[in-house]
């Protein structure tokens, strides 16, 4: 609320909007947080965009779809492996006392997710092969196969780290950890050329190595966080599983999340061919511009909601509001600019990728929608509803572009999407007037029983009983 007050108030003074906007981020930690999660985005996007395009100029069509698709497996898989481990950090962390109890809470999840990452990554590499034949090197090559069981092992162990600092209100560390990635896995783009033929597997090691470099880099900020951490291990057997029930709602949220994103390349590399799915993954990079504003600033909220879920209506406010402000120049920047930024990576990019941006540019509206009312429902611990839409949105996604792929080719993927998401958000529409409705029919009886009963008045924020103050 208070960000689109100054935004309206210096639309036309764009010089004092500026330094009151950063006065503001600073003064608050649910839109400072937001930014640091951004920007670490950001920067990978930023590295992750310079890496595609070195790779588009050193690797075949076909063996950058071949990555990318074996990235989204991986990512995906390390996603499913967390079980929510670290999600259940962001509302466990902030009531734990330093030190000992924090540090135990940690290295618990910190161990849990190497070892369902190790277990992850082996059912992939059994798996692939067998869901298409493109992928029937991770059975003949060693090399795939030990770079997949260390990269989902590795992505698993750093995406606790990340729950960590947002847990903390620490984004800062974050970005500085992404950045250690980004910056890690193009140096090593390069450097995996000079010896060895050009192959998918020389993409797919960069970027497992960068991630464990940036896993030491984590471990070192976590000690800086001034919680006192100690890399203790005694009692993480006997914590293990109040950790692994404690996030299995999570882990149910965050699968409907990310499910489509990780999928969907799998699905066009199975209905389509891998040169599709280079073009569907340089898109979707692009897009996440994007992408990144809503969940980083639901992220945000759901953190803040975790320390304390007073005044929990105006925080969700000034996301919103946040959310506005960023989005609206990043959707209008792609709209016009979109076909340019994807020139950069050659004319049979653009040719099959500017319609597929486009859509994604629609979606992101609904997808907002969607990613702040998860959130809420997240910090108000209703896990088995926000799980629910999550997962119903997923389905109708992958189930639309499976069928859609075949006729209309990448772009039926972004349709898939944008159906998902439009669904998502109407579903959330009809549920908040729903609850508004409601709340409003409690308020008007609880009225009218105290003025039957005299002397009182309604709180309608708790709905309870006051005495009424009179002269």
């Amino acid at each position: 609320m208070v960000t689109l007050t100054l935004l309206r108030e210096n639309i036309g003074r764009p010089w004092r909007l500026a330094p009151l906007l950063v006065q503001r981020i600073r003064s608050d930690s649910l839109l400072r947080n937001s930014v640091y999660m951004m920007s670490a985005t950001v920067i990978n996007s930023l590295f992750g965009y310079l890496f595609w395009i070195v790779a588009a100029h050193l690797y075949p069509t076909g063996d950058i779809g071949l990555a990318a698709a074996l990235l989204s497996a991986l990512t995906l898989t390390s996603a499913l492996s967390i079980m929510g481990l670290g999600t259940s950090l962001i509302q466990a962390l902030p009531g734990s006392a330093p030190g000992r109890a924090w540090s135990l809470a940690l290295n618990t999840r910190l161990v849990c997710s190497l070892l369902t990452g190790l277990g992850a990554g082996a059912v992939l590499v059994g798996a692939l092969p067998l869901i298409s034949p493109h992928f029937s090197m991770v059975k003949d090559d060693p090399a795939y196969a030990v770079s997949l069981v260390f990269g989902v092992t590795i992505w698993s162990f750093t995406s606790v780290l990340d729950d960590v600092f947002i847990a903390e209100r620490a984004a800062g560390k974050m970005l500085a950890r992404d950045a250690t990635f980004g910056l890690f896995k193009n140096v090593l783009l390069v450097a995996f050329t000079i010896p060895a033929p050009l192959k998918a597997v020389g993409i797919l090691d960069s970027s497992v190595a960068a991630s464990a470099a940036s896993a030491v880099t984590g471990v070192m900020l976590v000690a800086r966080l001034g919680r006192h951490y100690r890399p203790v291990l005694r009692g993480t057997i006997r914590q293990m599983p109040a950790a692994f029930s404690s996030s299995l709602g999570y882990h149910c949220i965050s699968l409907g999340g990310v499910a489509p994103m990780y999928l969907l390349p799998l699905i066009i590399t199975a209905r389509l061919s891998a040169a599709d799915t280079a073009y569907f993954y340089t898109t979707w990079m692009i897009g996440g511009i994007f992408f990144i504003i809503s969940p980083a600033v639901a992220t945000s909220l759901f953190a803040e909601g975790s320390h304390t879920a007073a005044d929990l209506r105006l925080k969700v406010i000034s996301s919103c509001s946040f959310i506005t402000l960023l989005l609206v120049p990043a959707m209008l920047f792609l709209f016009f600019a979109g076909q340019y930024v994807i020139d950069v990576f050659g004319t049979n990019y653009a040719s099959h990728s500017v319609a597929l941006l486009t859509i994604l540019i629609i979606s992101a509206v609904p997808d907002a929608v969607t990613n702040v009312y998860v959130s809420v429902l997240r910090v108000k611990r209703k896990l088995k509803q926000a799980a629910l839409l999550n997962i119903a949105m997923a389905m109708i996604a992958l189930i639309l572009a499976w069928l859609l792929l075949p006729s209309l080719g990448v772009v039926g993927a972004g349709w898939a999407w944008l159906g998902a998401q439009t669904t998502g958000a109407a579903v959330v529409g009809i549920q908040v007037i729903a609850a508004r409705q409601w709340h409003t029919r409690l308020v008007q009886t609880k009225r009218s029983r105290a003025e039957n009963e005299g002397g009182q008045s309604i709180d309608e924020d708790n709905l309870s009983t006051t005495p009424r103050m009179t002269s």
